[in-house]
């Protein structure tokens, strides 16, 4: 134990991290394009994609993302602007909604792309599945308390890294080792699953104390690489660039969002174990100061219903390839 400790040293908050409110500056200067993602939704679902008059015709039926890039965006603000919205939890909670659409429709044509160009290598195959927003989402559901759909995720997440789905400079170059870390303690939390990953995802001391500890029954045990954890995320904070990549960039505005920590706790929530009473740091300030109680799940609006009901008609098999059980065979 005192070894395990050890490898969670206290690097200190990083000077330069970002404030809440240059966050949210950044957030305020940038458009979300709600609308114009909105209509391109009702576009599939009303089959104008298909249309010859348009200059790129979906004749394919190919099915659309755009309700995950659209609730990206929106989750990620939704947890960023926390501090300052009383309601940042339904909002959150709605947009998870379309994400769990979004990202169905992402997965199956990745697979789709596979079946109808069995030919192309993997290398050469549809390569856009995102492992950070996807890690990003699932952790997001586990502050939701939506255990369902976080297994659901989980193992989604796992079957298109284990197909070859994943963006290539997400995985090989950016090495994203907080996203390497949930996605491996989820692994460690059901048992049946894994993923081999390249050698960064095993490089960091505080990650690997943390997954060989995180069932402790003493939460005190857990607090100092709960405490080193959060102190790496504040350096883990920055602009993306060809030279540096970080886990909580600007891109998403997770600098001041312990996602990686609030999903730590409710695993052991789910597990029935205690966790510490406070987490003395500046990345916990409140709302993140503790876990909001379990979420209603919200029903799907009109319009994700019609992504649905399009996609159904369109691929027979759809739900199926979507299955828990047809994730798990993937792996």
């Amino acid at each position: 134990m005192a070894q395990e400790i050890s490898q969670c040293e206290r690097i200190g908050t990083n000077p330069k991290w970002p404030s809440y409110k240059s966050v949210l500056a950044r957030i305020n200067r940038v458009p979300d394009h709600e609308v114009f993602h909105r209509d391109s939704i009702r576009e599939y679902v009303m089959r104008e994609d298909v249309l010859p008059t348009r200059q790129m015709p979906n004749r394919s039926n190919i099915t659309d993302s755009t309700a995950e890039w659209l609730a990206c965006i929106q989750a990620h603000r939704a947890l960023a602007t926390a501090p300052c919205n009383p309601k940042w939890v339904s909002e959150l909670a709605y947009w998870m909604r379309y994400y769990q659409v979004g990202i169905g429709q992402d997965y199956f044509w990745h697979q789709q792309y596979r079946t109808l160009s069995p030919e192309q290598s993997i290398e050469a195959g549809l390569r856009m599945f995102s492992i950070q927003t996807a890690t990003n989402m699932m952790a997001a559901m586990a502050i939701l308390g939506w255990k369902d759909a976080v297994i659901h995720q989980g193992y989604l997440t796992h079957a298109a890294l284990n197909r070859g789905y994943q963006l290539v400079i997400e995985y090989e170059e950016e090495h994203r080792r907080a996203h390497a870390f949930m996605l491996r303690l989820f692994a460690d939390w059901v048992g049946d699953t894994s993923h081999q990953w390249p050698d960064y995802a095993y490089d960091e001391p505080i990650y690997e104390a943390l997954l060989s500890r995180w069932r402790t029954l003493n939460p005190d045990d857990l607090l100092p690489c709960l405490l080193a954890a959060c102190d790496r995320h504040t350096w883990q904070t920055g602009k993306v660039s060809q030279k540096n990549a970080y886990d909580f960039n600007q891109d998403w505005h997770l600098e001041r969002v312990p996602v990686e920590i609030l999903y730590i706790l409710r695993l052991r929530e789910w597990e029935g174990l205690p966790n510490p009473q406070k987490i003395e740091h500046p990345l916990m300030t409140a709302p993140f100061d503790q876990l909001p109680p379990e979420q209603p799940i919200p029903k799907l609006d009109e319009l994700m219903q019609g992504v649905l009901k399009r996609a159904r008609e369109d691929w027979p098999q759809y739900d199926a390839v979507l299955s828990l059980e047809a994730l798990k065979q993937a792996l």
